[in-house]
């Protein structure tokens, strides 16, 4: 390997807004007007919150000057009394403060994650197929995440902090404007390092999310493709490759706390070079009797009060870039097309007969690369019609396009002699059911999974369906029966079993229109001869459309056709193909090397005629 060669391919750069953009701002402003009332509230408690917070060196200024001078115990205990109740007030200004602003943003951010939500929902599979799952739960969680800081502890902090400056400020230049000159000549310096770390601090933060994006992608990659990482013996490779990212991870982290780690002390520098001032020169004055001691004693918890302030304003800063970056990449998804959308005036047909016509059809996923090349066909209702072809023939693509998971470039797709992107979508997707080769399965009960949590559907339903199709017995086998916990993407089911409860599902969903990819490619001949049973049952009376590699699953349909390339070349019935001495004839020799069970053929041979 050459010097300097990654160990594993980098995605792509976290890149972030050039800095404050107006634009976004005033967007994620839009989801707190529905709040305004609520966020107005928040802002008094904040400004009284920091009102408060300068009536306690005021009160300690009075008690020593016009009380504890004179001896006056009465008016000192008077005084003391108010801050008392001042530092009460302040305690309960704090905790609605907190309240609030949570209460605030947690309803803000509630509607932006469920509009993310929602356009996840809506898109394409198209745009999953070239979209990492891991940047979109990047964008739906973290990005949100820091949105959420944003509401709770930024926009209205800001003003908060900024308010409690200047009333500070002006105390002081009440107080005594001389003294107050001479203790805020620290902000121009003071300003100067803000404006340094800024953009410093802006720039390293948002390398270091990068990193950490390179670093939560690899991890992922790595635990979901663990067992082929054991099996062949890559756990050195994967440690040197984590370790190497782990390092750019931890170097650029140091990097970012280097600027707060000069920052900051400097702030404090500046705190106590403002105290010296005010002991050096307040204190000569107290001691020329120009200054009355209360004031200097006032001046000292000021500026304790006065650089609070500006250490949160330069967090702050930093949460606004951070927010500025993450909304910028969180409206960009809420913002995505949908390529599949319902027509604005859909077509209703009557009942559902199930008839498909399939009318010179080209579809490619990048233009110009043709997966299927003028694809004709039709299929009566409640017949079966096979797909057989070599791997990369177009099978699967096919498929995609019955229930526009895809939509093709050119030609059509009709239901019932209505063209698929004039019907409602979820309703046609409700009449054209698609098993895939990989049946998803969700945690929770096998009962859950077979219903898909609808709760119209009865235990009943399910068990009538389950003896229809044949597999009651497998379930009640099953540790559990129903009520089997079921793993994450139904590991502990072996995928055949999964098949099963696929089959279950959509007989529950009742399609007019059934479409099986590849249902027993990857079973051992005993779970495909259940397989073949079920499936027969389930295409009582119903118009299915069944793609395989195995010819034995395809012999009893009432029609194959032959795809190779992204065209049809040849069609016909199993006995007519043989008949041609073409490429079926040519994929079924390849096959007969395999044994299969004679009652598993007889089983599939030919569904029974409607």
């Amino acid at each position: 390997m050459r010097k300097g060669t990654p160990l594993w391919p980098l995605p792509e750069e976290e890149t972030g807004a050039p800095g404050y953009d107006s634009r976004l701002a005033m967007r994620l402003l839009t989801y707190l007007r529905p709040y305004v009332g609520l966020a107005m509230l928040s802002l008094g408690v904040l400004l009284l919150d920091a009102l408060l917070d300068i009536v306690g060196p005021y009160l300690t200024k009075v008690a020593i000057d016009e009380h504890m001078s004179r001896g006056d115990t009465v008016g000192l205990t008077r005084v003391a009394m108010l801050y008392l109740a001042a530092s009460a007030a302040g305690a309960v200004t704090q905790y609605l403060r907190v309240y609030l602003l949570q209460l605030t943003g947690q309803r803000a951010i509630f509607q932006l994650r469920l509009q993310v939500f929602e356009r996840l929902l809506s898109l394409p599979q198209s745009f999953y197929d070239r979209t990492p799952i891991g940047r979109l739960l990047s964008r739906a969680v973290q990005d949100v995440e820091v949105i959420q800081e944003l509401f709770t502890q930024g926009v209205i902090v800001i003003v908060g902090d900024m308010v409690s400056l200047l009333a500070i400020a002006a105390a002081l230049l009440w107080l005594d404007w001389r003294l107050a000159v001479a203790t805020l000549s620290v902000t121009p310096p003071l300003a100067m390092a803000t404006v340094l770390y800024r953009s410093r601090a802006r720039r390293a933060y948002r390398e270091l999310r990068g990193k950490v994006a390179r670093l939560n992608a690899f991890l992922q990659e790595s635990l979901s493709g663990m067992v082929t990482v054991q099996l062949f013996g890559r756990q050195r490779r994967d440690q040197a490759a984590f370790q190497e990212l782990n390092s750019q991870t931890r170097d650029q982290h140091l990097r970012a706390i280097h600027y707060s780690s000069i920052f900051f002390p400097f702030v404090e520098v500046m705190a106590a070079t403002a105290l010296g001032l005010i002991l050096w020169y307040g204190g000569g004055r107290v001691i020329q009797e120009q200054v009355p001691p209360g004031v200097l004693v006032a001046f000292i918890q000021y500026m304790k009060r006065f650089f609070q302030p500006v250490r949160d304003l330069a967090d702050k800063y930093n949460l606004v870039q951070a927010a500025m970056a993450a909304s910028e990449r969180v409206f960009a998804l809420v913002d995505t097309p949908s390529s599949i959308s319902c027509p604005d005036n859909p077509s209703r047909p009557g009942p559902v007969r199930g008839e498909i016509a399939v009318r010179d059809l080209w579809f490619s996923y990048r233009p110009e690369e043709w997966v299927l090349r003028g694809v004709n066909f039709k299929v009566e209702p409640g017949k079966s019609l096979a797909i057989v072809g070599a791997t990369g023939a177009g099978k699967s693509s096919l498929i995609g396009l019955f229930n526009r998971s895809y939509d093709p470039q050119a030609g059509e797709i009709l239901v019932d002699g209505v063209e698929v992107r004039q019907w409602p979508l979820e309703e046609l997707r409700k009449h054209v059911g698609i098993i895939p080769q990989e049946v998803f399965l969700f945690r929770g009960t096998l009962l859950d999974n077979l219903r898909l949590w609808d709760p119209q559907v009865s235990l009943d339903r399910v068990r009538e369906v389950a003896a229809e199709l044949g597999v009651e017995g497998w379930i009640q086998s099953l540790p559990g029966g129903y009520q089997m916990r079921i793993q994450e993407r139904g590991q502990n089911l072996s995928l055949g079993q999964r098949q099963l409860v696929a089959f279950v599902r959509a007989v529950l969903y009742n399609p007019r229109i059934l479409v099986l990819d590849e249902a027993t490619s990857s079973v051992d001949p005993s779970t495909e001869f259940m397989i073949q049973k079920a499936l027969g049952r389930l295409a009582q009376g119903r118009t299915c459309i069944l793609i395989a590699h195995r010819l034995s699953t395809v012999q009893g349909a009432h029609r194959i056709l032959v795809l190779h390339r992204g065209r049809i070349m040849e069609e016909g019935t199993h006995q007519e193909l043989l008949g041609q001495r073409g490429l079926y004839e040519r994929l079924y020799r390849l096959h007969l090397g395999q044994r299969w069970p004679a009652e598993l053929l007889r089983e599939g041979q030919r569904p029974a005629r409607h």
